[in-house]
């Protein structure tokens, strides 16, 4: 079922990683709503986990229902993190480059690479069992 909707998730997929560039890119963010809490970290695991599940559903990293796949997709997903947030101590960006934010990225990033291996066997099992 997912192979019918490659081309649909590929293009959300860039249209998402876009958004999510400029998104981290534009100066003055400030995400946190609640003073004293760093509610922004979540945001960055879900902004991150949304852009390596896209990713992972896609193909374009390999078959993430395997170790291999999984393990390239985590990679992947991980590498993209960290340059998300190393780029922002460039000056160019008027930003700041943060730690904790890099680690929510990666875990949004890791925790969604198991995501979409799971997704993806529940639809490899969904169509062996519909006739």
């Amino acid at each position: 079922m997912i192979e019918r909707h490659r081309r649909l998730l590929r293009v959300g997929f860039v249209a998402y990683a876009v958004v999510l560039f400029v998104a981290t890119h534009k100066p003055g963010v400030d995400v946190n709503v609640v003073p004293g809490w760093r509610l922004d970290l979540l945001i960055h695991m879900a902004a991150f986990g949304l852009w390596t599940l896209l990713l992972g559903l896609t193909g374009w990293v390999g078959d993430a229902r395997r170790l291999a796949g999984l393990l390239v997709l985590m990679a992947v997903g991980v590498a993209y993190a960290v340059a998300d947030e190393s780029s922002q101590a460039l000056p160019i960006f008027d930003r700041v480059f943060d730690l904790t934010d890099m680690a929510a990225n990666s875990a949004g990033a890791i925790l969604a690479s198991v995501v979409a291996c799971l997704v993806l066997r529940a639809f490899d099992h969904q169509g062996a069992t519909q006739p």
